[in-house]
């Protein structure tokens, strides 16, 4: 099989393989830098190689959690004791103060509160959500956002 036009070979995927919405996500693999923007500010969130958020602890002290801006990586420091197994009460955007709790979502694992910030690695940026207890690990993407990114943590492949 060849193509006229200029001689190369054409595999079968060229051939029979129908475009389709799903064939031409972006894929966020394990590892990828994850840009994280505020959706109130639009401020950057991420510098050098943090996340940075400000964080209410459950004894109502306020400081500053750093995450790790790759996803599926869940290293964290703070300055202020965050208990294992404990729901922080706030996430915040450390430039504008907003809250980045979202109320009427809760996590796919362990049913606690989430937060949300925008995340890119190119020109779109989505919502991304992560659960607010100290230790867990669940975070996803928005069902309308599965049509354009698919995380590569993801069950559908």
């Amino acid at each position: 099989m060849k193509d006229e036009k200029d001689g190369k070979k054409e595999s079968w995927e060229d051939l029979f393989w129908e475009p389709h919405k799903y064939n031409e996500r972006i894929k966020f693999k394990s590892g990828t830098y994850l840009h994280s923007i505020c959706p109130h500010c639009d401020k950057e969130l991420t510098k050098k190689q943090s996340l940075i958020l400000e964080v209410v602890n459950p004894d109502n002290e306020i400081g500053i959690v750093e995450l790790s801006p790759y996803l599926d990586s869940f290293e964290k420091t703070t300055n202020i004791k965050l208990p294992e197994g404990k729901v922080v009460k706030d996430l915040r955007c450390p430039k504008c103060h907003e809250s980045l709790i979202v109320k009427k979502q809760r996590c796919g694992l362990c049913d606690s509160k989430v937060a949300s910030f925008l995340v890119s690695t190119s020109s779109i940026k989505v919502p991304f959500f992560i659960c607010t207890r100290s230790g867990c690990t669940w975070h996803a993407i928005s069902t309308e956002d599965e049509n354009q990114i698919l995380l590569d943590s993801s069950d559908e492949w």
